[in-house]
């Protein structure tokens, strides 16, 4: 069996903001299916565009296909693979339209530390509908809900009068944190780079919205805070390191709590100054963690997921968001967006092929 492939694969390695038209290239080919019996020929049906896909093209050899999450189709299988035809499964599969794969956890050596991604999972087409389509599975199902439904649920303890600090709060996981927090009886206060933003935040529930870009002023962005969080930050929820965070912490209380989600100062702007003001986090005793939600893709968490996490979207007491590119060549026009004319995108981006 011969099947027309294409595949987006990394043809240079840039920093800070990239240039999708040189960073990556479309691949066609005649992939030859010749299934090992473990194997898999699975069909992409939808791919994730993340910010952090940034470090895994930075770390991708040149030429090789572009990794991301993803949905699939299993299309053919060999007698020992771990999925059978018409399977519908979500796992790291790339920017390519077809993946032979065992569907076997893979370890990945970036610039920083090793990690393994997950084994493809079964998606139980009994959890998806109207209200919580399949594509969820990369946003709210997937690894964003997952972030935030953990960081509230494995880490952070938020309690009634605490006070919530979301930096780079309109993406998918500052929007959710934002309002579970809320749901949890916290004041909620969150940075956004546009008036659109700030009013849809306001809408979902957040108390308060304070305008950031990057380059603002610490003390710039401090003199807001203290405005909008006058008895200090109890738990900080940070996706921009940067001014932001060092206009936090010294307003952080007495064993506050952060949580490090993604730091776009550093992995992007190229701010390569820190850590500093560590007697801010000495002081109050606080718990800084590192976020990194492939820890918590275990059956049970998803499971809870569903129930929790879903079961609010379904009654609509969570907001869920998401912009559907469609088409494979839009891949990287999507990720763009990421980047620009960000002051109109709300919530997960992701691309129907």
């Amino acid at each position: 069996m011969v099947v027309k492939a294409e595949t987006w694969v990394v043809r240079e390695h840039m920093r800070g903001v990239p240039d999708v038209d040189r960073v990556y290239g479309k691949v066609t080919e005649e992939l030859e299916v010749d299934l090992a019996p473990d194997e898999m020929l699975l069909r992409t049906l939808f791919v994730s565009v993340d910010l952090y896909l940034q470090g895994i093209a930075l770390d991708t050899p040149l030429g090789d296909p572009m990794g991301a999450d993803s949905i699939m189709e299993v299309v053919e299988a060999g007698p020992r693979a771990p999925h059978r035809v018409g399977d519908l499964v979500q796992g790291f599969g790339g920017w390519r339209t077809h993946v032979i794969s065992n569907g076997a956890p893979s370890s990945w050596q970036t610039g920083t530390f090793p990690m393994v991604f997950p084994a493809f999972r079964r998606l139980d087409p009994g959890w998806y509908d109207g209200a919580l389509p399949l594509e969820t599975a990369l946003g709210v199902m997937g690894g964003p809900g997952m972030t935030a439904w953990g960081t509230l649920n494995r880490f952070m303890t938020v309690e009634r009068g605490h006070t919530v600090v979301i930096s780079g709060a309109s993406g998918m996981i500052g929007s959710l944190v934002g309002q579970l927090a809320k749901r949890a009886g916290a004041r909620v206060v969150g940075t956004t780079s546009s008036p659109r933003k700030a009013e849809r935040l306001r809408e979902l529930g957040f108390d308060a919205v304070l305008p950031y870009r990057h380059g603002d002023s610490a003390e710039a962005v401090g003199e807001r805070l203290r405005a909008a969080a006058p008895d200090g930050v109890d738990r900080y929820v940070d996706h921009l390191g940067g001014a932001v965070t060092d206009a936090v912490f010294p307003l952080l209380t007495v064993d506050s709590q952060v949580a490090v989600c993604w730091q776009w100062a550093t992995q992007v702007g190229g701010e390569t100054h820190g850590p500093r003001l560590l007697p801010w986090i000495m002081f109050p005793r606080t718990t800084i963690r590192g976020i990194f939600s492939l820890e918590w893709f275990t059956p049970p968490n998803w499971r809870a997921l569903h129930e929790e996490l879903g079961g609010a979207v379904r009654r609509g007491e969570i907001v869920c968001e998401h912009t559907v590119h469609q088409g494979f060549d839009s891949i990287p026009t999507a990720y763009q967006s990421l980047y620009h004319g960000r002051g109109d995108r709300l919530g997960k981006v992701l691309v129907a092929l």
